[in-house]
């Protein structure tokens, strides 16, 4: 019988008892009494058979389409709230109500006594930006998504959180490709979390219990999880978070695109405190990590932004993931090694892992268009026990062991107190990395993370900073504004873990130490600016650490950092990093030596060395210059002898030269009297000559000129002739 049936017949049925007991209480003969429980019985069965047809309704809807059931019955219109009062102090029984929210705050490290208090099915903005919201019209249909399996491990979870988990599943995924959600209690001891649990999971169909016989941590929980899993793509969530709106297709379609890409959504933070999602930067920053191997969020590289085309609704290529909260092909996900089985209750597995994924021929994105809330307590709970402490020294151990290669040198000065860890047996580890032909760890450094800085290349210091007697240089706490000093070494990095830089700068946990030199106690960390001044450090080669501010020194009073005037014969300005760059500190000197006035021991022992060779130059040059000069004065001497010699010498030839010259002069002039006598001589012998032959060349033509005139007369005569004869025969 369809629900539709039988709503008709319980109308029908309400309006015949209606007419029924108005016709008793109209009657004259019925009495007061029996009319007045007339009334009551016929409320009384009303409202049992409303109840009655309510839970049938639900129970037809909720079997024909459990998913659009539980969408309508967890509308955030209606605040859903969890019943507590199995498990929790009445309030009204509590003596000291704030004293009982921190109690709550401890049990799980954020604020549990809130968390109960708001709706599990409570609604966010979506906060998505417009180019994802259009980048979203572009996904495949939900219809054509490939199956999925979410997977939820849980160790002692608060029940609230890890409903309003399941509840943000079911209103914000599309629910027709959820093959189903698994959880995976890793033997939980809180009551609430065994039949009580079960009891709220009745209602979701969907969701799979898988508890854990033994405490097996959080990577062999997720295998657990992940060999049960029956969907082609593999979604990894923590138990504390809250999906948002349009967070599930793009990181589904991407790992479809390409089944090598591990993707990550957009992680926001939750407030451990207020309980409220916070959304301002995390679509500006990837997955990064330091080199005592702890995550850590940093700022995109331009390098990134200008790949991506500064598009932010573009995949993010990040180098590390946060670790719990990302999807995956399930078959690539067993290929590449799952988890690190040999890894413990929890910790170091992100890095691990992300390494694995980029070494051994995969990808991992952050889609900024996908967007998960996620609680960040206010401390870890597993590492405030001995057990997950010890857990993550040896897990970070098996990941340097196996994946840092030549770099297990810079962890190790990083956090020394990985040395005596023990990270167990990892030969199935390193025979997976040589059958993957995982590549090294020098290429992801070089391809992958180029922007990393490396201890050999861009620290002047780095490791833990040791002062006088046991202490570390510390931050004593997080955050900005929080007050410099020293500490017990424990060789662990983190709070110890500094990096002076070339630029100056002396980092931890991306703050910089910053000084005040006219306020000598206020040494505090701040979010570096990279203007030098405040920030700008100095260390000699007898460690004392000059401040570019003031020209201070760095010291303490046993507690904190102090500016004070330097006292270099004070064992506590002395402070040593366990690691320095003997190429990266040349380089630190030669920039900003002179800035601070120093020169270096081996620039001095070169400065007086040549001092040295100079002043003997130079004594050698005098000696040399006194005897040369004393050559030249015994040469000049010499020379003024030879020249006066020369000089009479020359004067005598002279004289004799003068005297023969007058000789010669005397003997040219008689020869020129003589020849000018045998001149005049011979010039009157010619002019007689001349005379006589022109004399002789007168007659010569006179005669000649008679002959021709004789010459001519007779043939004048001879012509005359020949013409009388010539007339006379005529």
């Amino acid at each position: 019988m369809k629900a539709s049936d039988l709503r008709i017949k319980f109308l029908t049925f309400k309006h015949q008892a209606h007419q029924k007991l108005l016709e008793f209480l109209a009657s004259p003969h019925a009495p007061l009494y029996l009319k007045v429980i007339g009334v009551m019985l016929a409320v009384l069965l009303f409202v049992l058979l409303v109840q009655i047809l309510a839970l049938i309704w639900s129970f037809i809807a909720y079997h024909r389409d459990p998913v659009s059931y539980l969408r309508e019955y967890y509308d955030p219109l209606t605040p859903r709230y969890v019943d507590t009062t199995d498990f929790r102090t009445a309030e009204d029984h509590v003596i000291d109500l704030e004293a009982y929210k921190e109690e709550l705050f401890k049990l799980n490290e954020f604020n549990t006594y809130l968390s109960d208090k708001i709706p599990i099915n409570r609604k966010h903005k979506d906060p998505r930006s417009e180019s994802c919201r259009i980048a979203a019209k572009r996904l495949p249909p939900d219809t054509d998504l490939a199956s999925t399996s979410i997977v939820i491990t849980f160790y002692n979870e608060e029940l609230s959180t890890l409903l309003r988990t399941l509840v943000s599943i079911v209103l914000n995924s599309p629910m027709e490709t959820v093959k189903e959600v698994i959880l995976v209690d890793d033997k939980s001891s809180r009551d609430e979390l065994k039949s009580r649990l079960d009891t709220e999971m009745a209602q979701f169909p969907f969701v799979k219990i898988i508890r854990n016989s033994k405490r097996e941590g959080l990577m062999r929980s997720r295998i657990i999880g992940a060999k049960a899993a029956e969907g082609k793509i593999l979604i990894f969530l923590d138990s504390h978070v809250e999906v948002l709106k349009g967070w599930y297709s793009p990181i589904v379609s991407r790992v479809m695109e390409d089944r090598r890409t591990v993707v990550c959504p957009v992680i926001s933070t939750i407030d451990h405190t207020t309980l409220q999602y916070v959304n301002d930067k995390y679509t500006g920053i990837w997955g990064a990590w330091n080199w005592d191997m702890t995550f850590q969020w940093r700022p995109i590289p331009p390098r990134e932004q200008q790949r991506r085309g500064f598009d932010d609704s573009a995949p993010i290529r990040t180098p590390a993931m946060a670790g719990g909260i990302f999807a995956v092909d399930k078959e690539f996900f067993f290929e590449i090694g799952a988890y690190d089985p040999g890894m413990k209750v929890w910790g170091a597995e992100n890095l691990e892992f992300s390494f694995r994924v980029w070494m051994c021929g995969g990808a991992i994105e952050i889609n900024t268009c996908s967007f998960v809330g996620h609680i960040f307590r206010r401390s870890s709970v597993i590492l405030q026990s001995v057990t997950g402490e010890t857990a993550l020294l040896q897990n970070t151990r098996r990941l340097v062991d196996v994946w840092l290669d030549e770099f297990k040198d810079a962890f190790f000065a990083a956090a020394p107190a990985s040395k005596n860890a023990e990270g167990g047996d990892v030969i199935s580890r390193v025979l997976l990395k040589q059958r993957l032909k995982c590549r090294s760890f020098s290429w992801y450094l070089r391809e992958v993370f180029p922007d990393q800085p490396r201890p050999e290349r861009d620290f002047v210091g780095f490791g833990q900073v040791k002062g006088p007697g046991e202490t570390c240089l510390d931050t004593l706490g997080p955050g900005v504004g929080h007050q410099v000093g020293v500490y017990s070494c424990h060789g662990k990095g983190q709070s110890q873990l500094w990096m002076l830089m070339l630029s100056g700068e002396l980092s931890n946990n991306n703050l910089c130490l910053d000084g005040d030199g006219e306020n000598p106690r206020k040494v505090v960390m701040y979010e570096c600016h990279g203007l030098k001044g405040n920030q700008q450090w100095f260390i000699t080669e007898d460690n004392v650490v000059k401040h570019g501010g003031s020209g201070k020194c760095l010291t303490h009073d046993g507690r904190f950092l102090q500016l004070l005037p330097c006292d270099e014969t004070d064992e506590r300005f002395k402070w040593e990093f366990a690691s320095t760059s003997d190429d990266v500190k040349r380089k630190f000197y030669t920039i900003y030596g002179k800035q601070f006035g120093y020169t270096t021991k081996a620039e001095q022992a070169i400065k007086d060395e040549e001092k040295r060779v100079r002043d003997e130059e130079i004594a050698k040059r005098r000696a040399e210059e006194e005897k040369e000069n004393a050559r030249l004065e015994e040469e000049r001497k010499e020379r003024e002898a030879q020249e006066e010699a020369s000089r009479k010498e020359q004067e005598e030839k002279d004289r004799e030269v003068a005297a023969k010259e007058a000789a010669k002069r005397d003997k040219e002039e008689e020869e020129f009297r003589a020849w000018r006598a045998q001149k005049l001589k011979l010039e009157e012998e010619a002019k007689k000559r001349s005379e006589a032959e022109r004399e002789e060349r007168r007659r010569f033509q006179e005669e000649m000129k008679r002959n021709e005139e004789e010459k001519k007369r007779k043939e004048d005569e001879e012509r005359e002739k020949k013409e009388r004869e010539k007339e006379e025969e005529e």
